[in-house]
């Protein structure tokens, strides 16, 4: 399954059921300010679905600040903070919160699970994102998306000073590495892609998102991952070319790399480097 297949499938199912549970309240209307609590837990599984943990996060968190604004009232007329107040406070932060952050980054790993069922020769052994051959696939797209409707796209591109790993055993390197694919893959959107290069690189294709979107996302990946491994900021190296202006470039980094792909055939599924 496609994960935008599955994308659509969870959020009509859980449309369904967070308007069934209107509709379905034991205490017969609902209240005004439930329906619209009900409404924003439609918007922070949209948030977790289509833009992971982070932006799951971000909506769970308004979601719940809203949520206590509006019941500032309640409280007033109960003159305090009741237990069964606190209980229904307490409820509807767990559930945002649940459906925002966990639900965002199970969703974040299920994509992943559903590309290495369909091809496992597209995803890397060491770090479970796209390896170069997935990544190939990816940026063939976006430069068709260009080509066919002029859509915007850019990459960035993070390469690791060697001594971050080369001292390290082969069981660290690869948990080292574990590390920084699922920081990348936290930090970007889900309709994003993710993947790490034969060369050892991380690469990140934005989709519809112009220059001045990508050097926000490649200064905070710089920040995040060298926050991550405790490594100072030339520890990295950070690139990212944009599209209309750097088409060009884009597409010859897509060609090289399937050119290199070419030439060892064999090499389906990225080894340790």
């Amino acid at each position: 399954m496609k994960y935008r297949r599955f994308e659509v499938l969870v959020l009509t199912v859980g449309a369904a059921a967070i308007v069934a549970s209107l509709f379905l309240s034991p205490s017969g209307a609902p209240l005004v300010q439930e329906v619209i609590a009900q409404l924003m837990l439609l918007g922070v599984l949209v948030a977790a679905v289509h833009w992971g943990r982070t932006g799951g996060f971000i909506a769970a968190t308004l979601a719940s600040l809203i949520y206590i604004v509006m019941r500032v009232p309640m409280v007033a007329s109960a003159e305090g903070l009741t237990a069964p107040i606190a209980t229904l406070l307490l409820v509807r932060v767990l559930t945002y919160g649940l459906v925002g952050i966990v639900g965002g980054e199970l969703c974040g790993r299920i994509k992943y699970i559903f590309a290495k069922l369909e091809n496992s020769s597209s995803i890397d052994d060491w770090s479970q994102i796209y390896n170069q051959r997935g990544i190939v696939r990816a940026l063939e797209t976006a430069c068709g998306q260009y080509t066919r409707y002029e859509t915007p796209c850019s990459v960035v591109t993070v390469a690791m000073d060697p001594h971050l790993t080369e001292e390290l055993r082969p069981s660290r390197q690869r948990s080292l590495v574990r590390g920084v694919a699922s920081y990348i893959r936290s930090d970007i959107r889900l309709v994003d892609e993710a993947g790490r290069l034969d060369d050892g690189r991380f690469i990140v294709i934005l989709t519809h998102t112009p220059d001045s979107g990508a050097e926000v996302v490649a200064n905070r990946l710089h920040k995040g991952i060298c926050n991550a491994l405790g490594a100072k900021e030339e520890s990295l190296t950070i690139e990212r070319l944009s599209a209309p202006e750097g088409i060009d470039a884009i597409v010859g980094l897509k060609d090289e790399l399937a050119s290199e792909l070419a030439e060892v055939p064999a090499q389906g599924v990225l080894s340790s480097s």
